[in-house]
């Protein structure tokens, strides 16, 4: 577990630093001076911005990688989507606001990365009712909630990490949406059918990787959301992996990027 104490024009900068160190959530504290403190629960300290003076925060066993719940935050995503830490009361909300609760226990997708809730924009504004979604590498089951909670008749979730589809079911429970979400550790390349629309949250390596099975899996007409990409990656990911889709929109935050592209 690390700190960074940083100034407020810093912390855009500084949180897209350490996201890159590949924590599962960056906390953000506003001090009494009005710098920001940044804590999140990186392991690699080699992966560490060095720019800011880094404060290393001793935790005993296994605690540390329950920590970072200190520092968790409502984050809103799009226009009236509220992804709402499950273990916070819920804050002031609009009437028209959509609060998705999370607890992502050890699995990827708190919320709080820029690439979620540019994933989550996505699908606000494009999914229509009655959809059929696909998301690859779900981790808590965030997206495939969202979408579930926008409307999709059937979400299916998948990812590698064994602990995943519990969490995603539980998520899925605690949102009312139980029978919509389906979770699972199938093989993309296993999966037989086409979706309306496919969700993928995983770095540019891995969407490279998955081009051919990612793409297989769209339906003619449907949508691709690939996130998880750095600004600088997006068209080399794109050029090399997904030559004759049509790019549709492509939304930036922190540095980070998402891409709707039409098969």
């Amino acid at each position: 577990m690390v700190q960074l104490v940083v100034e407020a024009h810093e912390v855009e900068l500084a949180a897209d630093a350490l996201w890159c160190a590949g924590p599962s959530a960056v906390g953000e504290e506003t001090l009494s001076d009005g710098r920001v403190r940044l804590t999140a629960d990186v392991t690699d300290l080699v992966r560490v911005p060095t720019a800011w003076a880094m404060t290393v925060l001793e935790v005993e066993g296994a605690e540390h990688l329950d920590a970072w719940r200190a520092w968790a935050t409502p984050q809103r995503a799009g226009e009236r989507v509220v992804l709402q830490p499950a273990w916070l009361d819920v804050g002031p909300v609009a009437a028209s606001d959509l609060v998705v609760l999370l607890d992502p226990g050890r699995t990827f997708g708190s919320g709080s990365h820029p690439s979620t809730r540019l994933a989550v924009a996505v699908l606000e504004a494009h999914l229509r009712p009655g959809d059929r979604v696909l998301d690859v590498g779900g981790g808590s089951g965030v997206l495939a909630v969202v979408a579930a909670r926008l409307g999709a008749a059937s979400a299916h979730a998948l990812d590698i990490d064994p602990a995943a589809p519990e969490v995603m079911r539980a998520n899925a429970r605690a949102n009312g949406v139980g029978d919509v979400v389906v979770a699972s550790n199938t093989p993309l390349a296993e999966v037989g059918d086409v979706f309306d629309v496919v969700l993928a949250n995983i770095g540019a390596r891995v969407l490279a990787e998955l081009a051919g099975d990612l793409r297989r899996r769209v339906r003619p007409g449907g949508l691709l959301v690939l996130a998880g990409l750095l600004d600088e990656q997006v068209d080399a990911v794109l050029e090399r992996a997904y030559p004759g889709l049509v790019e549709v929109e492509r939304r930036s935050v922190e540095g980070w990027s998402a891409v709707l592209l039409r098969r």
